[in-house]
């Protein structure tokens, strides 16, 4: 999942486009302070860590990207191609919690990217505070190859969708239990193991997990229905909780100290980096959470031609087949075609990308401050 420098992953039901919420807080330093609420949790030590990572010309296009390996293989897989293709020159930062507020604060017409990556919370937050032009679609026709799920489930007014992760079970191989589903973790052969390691800087994902488990309501539903939270948060504290990771090295480093024997975590973290540890598997269940990645034009900037012509090379099939090769992440182009047996786990349609419960930030920004607190003092008291 995206993440700070120190962490591994990021880390985004549909997401409605219902009509605000009447609790919205208008101004921006209000919204900075619920985003705060919702997106740091353990990233919070992240703020500030934006790093720039190739020098460029005053030409160049400045793209902010999720910090962590999620740059290093960008890098590795995306930056050398569109340079040779454009012969033009990226200049690309590594961000988390920094990226809204470094937008919010800059001077007017000088903003401090000209694309950025967002997931479901930085999209919602970001086009509440009119932070991203709208998308002029005449530029980018690979639009028209969207899995219809993505292109559907959530706006595409301000950002494209392109990339994203569905959250995966890590475990031993020797476990008693080969967990299959999210319902699982709550199985007596786990219950009696070393524990299970969650993340906590994005809580709601364990909280999605927890209710796509719970198979109460359609895929996650119960996190769409404010009566249903309380039976969600306690699900996770039924859940023998020994790890609360802020970063994928701290759930390889519980398993290493044998302080946990299941982890929730994130494919694109795990599906290419888990032979490097003895002993451990992962398994992805069928009905999941997990994010999805939207990039957007920064307002301000004056490279908005530019912007979205990188927006529509990143959303270009053959890209993101090199891409997969670098990355094990979701991909939206219903024409990608997925290095090794990645399309055995990751959605190629919309069938598929319908079992993937993506958190509805139109619905959970009303509540994220109280669910954000109980997550926290389940973490505290533990």
């Amino acid at each position: 999942m995206p993440a700070g420098p120190d962490r591994d992953a990021e880390t985004s039901g549909c997401e409605s486009e219902s009509a605000p919420s009447t609790n919205r807080v208008r101004d921006s330093v209000s919204r900075r302070r619920v985003l705060s609420a919702t997106a740091t949790g353990s990233v919070t030590a992240l703020a500030g860590c934006t790093e720039l990572l190739s020098s460029g010309s005053g030409d160049s296009l400045r793209v902010s990207v999720w910090s962590g390996n999620y740059a290093d293989r960008f890098e590795e897989s995306v930056v050398p191609r569109y340079e040779a293709e454009f012969d033009a020159e990226l200049e690309v930062q590594r961000g988390w919690n920094d990226i809204l507020t470094d937008i919010q604060t800059a001077p007017d017409g000088d903003p401090p990217y000209d694309v950025t990556i967002t997931e479901g919370n930085f999209y919602y937050y970001g086009r509440q505070d009119d932070l991203f032009h709208e998308i002029r679609t005449e530029n980018v026709p690979n639009a028209d190859e969207l899995i219809d799920h993505y292109a559907e489930f959530r706006s595409t007014e301000y950002g494209m969708p392109v990339d994203g992760a569905p959250c995966t079970i890590v475990h031993r191989e020797e476990l008693d239990i080969e967990p299959e589903s999210w319902s699982d973790l709550s199985a007596p052969a786990v219950e009696e193991s070393n524990g299970i390691g969650v993340d906590t800087g994005f809580w709601w994902y364990p909280m999605y997990a927890a209710a796509v488990g719970m198979d109460d309501r359609e895929l996650g539903a119960e996190m769409h229905d404010a009566d249903l939270h309380d039976d969600v948060l306690e699900t996770v504290r039924d859940w023998p909780i020994t790890s609360w990771a802020s970063s994928g090295e701290d759930i390889w480093q519980a398993f290493r100290n044998d302080v946990i024997d299941v982890a929730q975590w994130y494919y694109e973290q795990t599906a290419y980096d888990i032979d490097d540890y003895d002993g451990l598997t992962h398994t992805m269940p069928a009905e999941t959470t997990g994010y999805l990645n939207h990039w957007c034009v920064v307002k301000g900037t004056d490279k908005r031609d530019r912007a979205e012509e990188f927006i529509n090379f990143l959303m270009d099939a053959s890209v993101q087949t090199a891409w997969s090769e670098e990355m094990p992440t979701l991909f939206c182009n219903e024409n990608t075609e997925y290095a090794g047996d990645l399309a055995d786990d990751l959605p190629s349609n919309s069938e598929e990308a319908a079992s993937i419960a993506f958190p509805d930030w139109e619905f959970l920004a009303e509540h994220s401050a109280d669910l954000s607190d109980e997550f926290t003092a389940m973490q505290q008291n533990s």
